[in-house]
């Protein structure tokens, strides 16, 4: 895929729902990390991306933009 088609798919999967870098939080469990949000009601979901090349783009998006990491069971806000 296009670097930049990618890049866009990306930002769309991300932020195109209307939510904020601050949203967002990656949770490291002993065998992965996972993309986790909360949605205007403060409830807190997994993004599931099944296409592995936008969910590594869109892990490494976050990190990027400096989202909390936190360890399976801490709070994250």
């Amino acid at each position: 895929m296009a670097d930049a088609l990618l890049d866009e798919r990306i930002e769309s999967i991300l932020f195109g729902q209307g939510l904020q870098v601050d949203d967002y939080f990656i949770e490291q469990t002993p065998v992965s990390e996972v993309i986790c949000y909360k949605n205007q009601d403060g409830r807190i979901f997994d993004l599931i991306i099944d296409d592995s090349e936008l969910a590594i783009g869109a892990m490494q998006r976050l990190k990027s933009l400096g989202v909390k990491m936190v360890r399976l069971g801490e709070q994250p806000f």
